[in-house]
This record gives structure tokens, C-alpha cells and sequence, in this order.
């Protein structure tokens, strides 16, 4: 049982991560070479490793079901409880809006395929429900749902990948350049915020510290290695310029559908509209679906109810209005709000965890089994080199 649990936690990280980063990740690099974006690919992953490690270990000193919020009143006080509450909202409420609104998008782009035309605020309000009603049967459902959803990728991915892969340009992964702009780092950073569905695993494997250590270290490696070659090929194939260039895809208001649209119009086949079109579309829902589960289990936790019943309208409620109401008014959402997910990420899931960790090691005592490697020295480097990644997204 605790292995098909360990293979569910596994898959559950990779659908957090090969997600709406997948699609984001080329367009927001479309200006940095192969080689620079390979090099921030890297930054990004090693640093969110690092957080996410801290967050497993600060979790295991406390009970099952403890989320961030009792992680940090305990570890860092009233003011630690407050901020962490704030920024947790604004990321995982900054993500579902960003999956919301491209699931929307692709959902309205498939109809006009089909001749069927609808608003976009209604195929908005279909796809949260069709997702909604998912989370709300708890993590079971989701896992099982997660499941189906990452076969389903992985058969797509191999699909595309064989198609586009013969037709790389080499001399393209040397166009670009090697300017640092925030919005592809960023972006990046936000594609490994996994570490928020930590406290859920953690309860899922009975907190069993070796699978937890194994499931965080496995499951990020493997969406690394995707997200580098999802990049090689998707700037090796498609132009930067023109009408189907990643630039204008970068400025257009439906990011996702129109990556669909140009993997469509490189492969020049046409079984591939249908399958770049279920492509985006199953990409965004294993996101969608890891993301509002935590939501839901932190709201439960920080309001101390338990997702059942009554309670468990409210909480959903909680989760689900606040972002369906951003992407009515605005549709085209998605890179931005990837873009604020990633500040809202170098907070919450590197700077404030270490701080976490730091007080609980260091100050409360309350343990000496390190899963986070390295002392004083080592955690007090990592705060600097996250708030100087901070920084940088103000300049």
C-alpha cells in the first residue's frame, strides 16, 4: 500500500510541476538563448529543492495535518503566522487563477474548432466546476484523477516529441541572448513551487520520512529533466519572430492556445491540432487539481475546520470564488499570474522556510534530525541568495 502511495506522491509533484509551466517556460524564454535558459532552469530547480526541504523538515517536527500557517506561528511567532497566511493566499490564488484562466482559454478555443461558439466567462465557470467538483471529493480523487491525467501526458509528450524532434534547428538554440529578465526566471521558480503540497503528502504517506526524502528528490529531478527538453525542442522548432514566433506569444492575451496553434502549424499534420489541443489542456489540470487541494486543506487548517459538510462548502468556497471572479474580469491572466506566483514562490517557499528552519533548529530546539543539509553558515548563504532573487524582481 505505502509503495502505491509513494508512486501517488511522486505523481502527484510531477503534475504540480509539469503543469502550466510547461507552457509558460518557452514563451517567457523567448528572448534568453538555449544555453541561458538552461542555466536559469537550473538556478531555479536547485533553489526550489533546497526550500522544498526545509518545508519537509520543518512539517515532520509537528502533527499530521499541520500546514504552513502552524509551521510558522510556532516556529516564528504571531508576525511569522500572519505573513505566511497573506502570501500562501496570494500564490496558490495567483496559480489557480493562472490555470483557471488558460484551461478556459483552451476549452473556448477547442469549441471555436468545432464551430460552437460560447463566452468565455461560461466555458470559465464549466471548466472550475468540471475541476471544482474533483478537489472536492479530497485527495483520493485527486490522486486517482492525477493519475489518469500524467499517463495521459506522458503518451502526448512522446506523441509531440517524436513529431518535433527530427525537425530542430540547431542554429536556433544559439539565437538569443544572455540578458537576465526576471519574468523567465520567475516563471521558472513558480514551476517548481511544489513545496506547497508538502504538509498533504506528508499526512497521504503517514509521514514516512525516507519515502517523503525520496518522492521529493525523485519527483523534482524528473520534471527538471522534461522542462530541458521541452525547451531545446520548442526553441529549436519554433521561430522567435513573425505571427507564430514565441515573442508574440509572450505578448498575446492567449499564451496557451497559441503555443498549441504553432506546434500545429510546425508539424503541418492535421491529428496534431487535436493533440496539441489535448496537450495544453491535460497539462493545466493535474496543476489545477494539486494546487486547489493544498489550498483547501490550508484554509481548513487555518481555520480549523475539516472539509466536510457545511464547513466543507465554505472552505471550498474560499478556494474557488476569490480566483474565478479575477479570471471573469480578466480572461487573459495567465503569465502574469504566473509571474506574481513566482514572487509570492521566493517568499514562501525559500526565504520564510528557512527562516522557519533556522528557529526551530537553532533557537526552539526542536530537532537534530536534519533533512535540509548544512549548519548556520549554509542556511544564513541560502536566505541571502533568496532574498537577492528578490530583489532582482523589483529592478
Amino acid at each position: 500500500m505505502q509503495s502505491k502511495n509513494i508512486i501517488g506522491g511522486m505523481l502527484m509533484i510531477l503534475g504540480t510541476c509539469i503543469g502550466a509551466g510547461m507552457l509558460a517556460i518557452p514563451i517567457v524564454s523567448a528572448h534568453e538563448s538555449f544555453r541561458f535558459s538552461a542555466l536559469l532552469l537550473t538556478i531555479a530547480w536547485l533553489c526550489m529543492t533546497m526550500g522544498a526541504f526545509a518545508v519537509l523538515e520543518v512539517n515532520l517536527w509537528f502533527k499530521p495535518g499541520s500546514n504552513l500557517i502552524t509551521m510558522a506561528e510556532a516556529t516564528l511567532g504571531a508576525w511569522g503566522k500572519t505573513v505566511t497566511s497573506l502570501l500562501y493566499l496570494l500564490l496558490m490564488y495567483s496559480l489557480i487563477c493562472a490555470y483557471l484562466a488558460s484551461a478556459s482559454g483552451v476549452l473556448q478555443t477547442f469549441f471555436k474548432a468545432i464551430d460552437f461558439h460560447i463566452p468565455r466567462a461560461l466555458t470559465t465557470v464549466m471548466t472550475l466546476l468540471v475541476l471544482g467538483s474533483i478537489v472536492c471529493r479530497g485527495m483520493g480523487a485527486v490522486d486517482m484523477a492525477n493519475r489518469l491525467f500524467m499517463s495521459i501526458k506522458l503518451i502526448i509528450f512522446i506523441l509531440i516529441v517524436s513529431v518535433l524532434a527530427p525537425q530542430i534547428q540547431l542554429e536556433k538554440l544559439y539565437e538569443g541572448d544572455f540578458s537576465i529578465r526576471n519574468s523567465a526566471f520567475i516563471v521558472m521558480v513558480t514551476s517548481f513551487g511544489y513545496a506547497t503540497i508538502l504538509p498533504t503528502l506528508r499526512e497521504y504517506l503517514h509521514s514516512d520520512r525516507k519515502a517523503l526524502k525520496f518522492i521529493v528528490l525523485a519527483g523534482s529531478l524528473v520534471p527538471f529533466a522534461i522542462f530541458l527538453l521541452w525547451l531545446c525542442i520548442i526553441q529549436g522548432v519554433l521561430p522567435r519572430e513573425g505571427e507564430h514566433g514565441l515573442i508574440a506569444m509572450a505578448e498575446s492575451n492567449n499564451s496557451s492556445s497559441s503555443l498549441m496553434l504553432a506546434i500545429t502549424h510546425v508539424a503541418n499534420n492535421a491529428w496534431m491540432k487535436y493533440i496539441a489541443s489535448m496537450f495544453v489542456s491535460v497539462y493545466v489540470l493535474t496543476s489545477f487539481l494539486s494546487v486547489a487541494i493544498s489550498l483547501a486543506d490550508f484554509i481548513a487548517d487555518g481555520l480549523s475546520k475539516t472539509k466536510q459538510g457545511k464547513d466543507g462548502l465554505l472552505i471550498h468556497a474560499l478556494c474557488f470564488l476569490p480566483p474565478l471572479l479575477i479570471v471573469l474580469v480578466k480572461p487573459g491572466v495567465f503569465i502574469t499570474a504566473l509571474a506574481y506566483a513566482g514572487v509570492w514562490c521566493i517568499i514562501l517557499l525559500m526565504i520564510l522556510p528557512l527562516l522557519m528552519l533556522y528557529s526551530g533548529r537553532y533557537k526552539h530546539t526542536l530537532s537534530d534530525h536534519h533533512i535540509l543539509p548544512g549548519g548556520r553558515w549554509f542556511l544564513s548563504v541560502m536566505l541571502g541568495i533568496a532574498c537577492v532573487f528578490l530583489i532582482m524582481q523589483f529592478f
